[in-house]
């Protein structure tokens, strides 16, 4: 971890790394103190110096309108200068956005098959590009660890044998304009804005490995998720993207509805954990043993109310 004091002054004294580094730190509060404004300050000064990550983190910002309104257009040009600056990432980026690069396409979901009314579940050919699946696998995979659970008797997650696959959380520090146009697609889908939506989870899912029949839906009977609940809000829909397709197995079940889905790359399923503002039981539902292959899901739940930035 860096000196702080020492980043602190590196910055002040116009050190572009520092202030980038510095100001992704107390964006959202991790490793420095939480100081968005500050933050914000300190990334612009860097991106004035042409700095690759204040630029990319820059283009995320504009893409979410944090800071400033919200502007895909300027994020596109901040990547671009990343990439004129060498930037690697930036540059492949840069061509999977397209030239020119069109973002009403981006943004405009593909049309929806409703399956059930109530709950309410969506499925969507196509959501998203092989190109746009591929670039997310690529950007989890270095970077995966045992997927957890959340505990009902202490709070928090942890490793639980109930669920056998890996997987890693995206924090806004971690996205990039693609990632964050496949949230916007995602918001307009279902008409959920994207300040609701909890960070990216990316699962992954060797032979034999499942998620065993679970609810998504945070249980307000239980104490310590009463105080999420009253603090955070509800998770209200759930939507997953399926970013392969060349395994065997590993649908997505709903037993008490005697329906499964398994989508082909870039297929997305939607569903809504409440019906008539309660969780609902029908919505039990779980991730399938893989037999043969690994699989890929992009994961997003949603919640009833705005949440931080993390």
């Amino acid at each position: 971890a860096p000196d702080l004091t020492s980043l602190q002054q590196r910055a002040v004294g116009g050190d572009a790394n520092a202030q980038a580094e510095l100001g992704a730190m107390m964006l959202v509060g991790r490793g420095a103190p939480w100081a968005p404004q500050r933050a914000f300050q300190l990334i612009e000064a860097a991106v004035a110096q042409d700095q690759p990550d204040a630029l990319r983190l820059s283009a995320v910002l504009s893409a979410l309108g944090e800071g400033r309104p919200q502007d895909w257009a300027r994020a596109h040009d901040l990547i671009a200068r990343a990439a004129a600056a060498a930037d690697a990432r930036a540059h492949r980026e840069l061509a999977l956005l397209g030239s020119p690069f069109d973002v009403d396409a981006w943004l405009k979901p593909p049309p929806a098959t409703q399956h059930f009314d109530a709950p309410r579940v969506l499925t969507f050919e196509r959501f998203i590009s092989p190109e746009a699946c591929d670039w997310v696998r690529l950007l989890a995979a270095p970077r995966l660890e045992a997927a957890r659970v959340k505990n009902p008797e202490r709070g928090g997650a942890n490793a639980d044998q109930y669920r056998s696959n890996t997987g890693m959380g995206l924090s806004v520090l971690d996205t990039d304009v693609v990632v964050q146009l496949i949230h916007a697609r995602i918001a307009n889908a279902i008409g959920v804005p994207v300040r609701q939506q909890e960070p990216t989870n990316i699962l992954h899912y060797e032979p034999g490995q499942e998620y065993k029949p679970h609810f998504d839906f945070i249980d307000p009977g239980v104490a310590h998720f009463a105080q999420e609940v009253q603090r955070l809000g509800q998770r209200s829909v759930t939507f997953l993207i399926y970013l392969n397709d060349d395994y065997e197995g590993g649908a997505t079940a709903f037993p008490r509805l005697d329906w499964g889905f398994k989508g082909r790359k870039g297929d997305a399923l939607a569903f809504w954990n409440v019906t008539d503002g309660r969780p609902d039981p029908r919505t039990l539902h779980a991730g399938t043993p893989t037999t043969n292959g690994v699989k890929w899901l992009f994961s997003k739940w949603m919640r009833d109310r705005a949440l931080p930035l993390v």
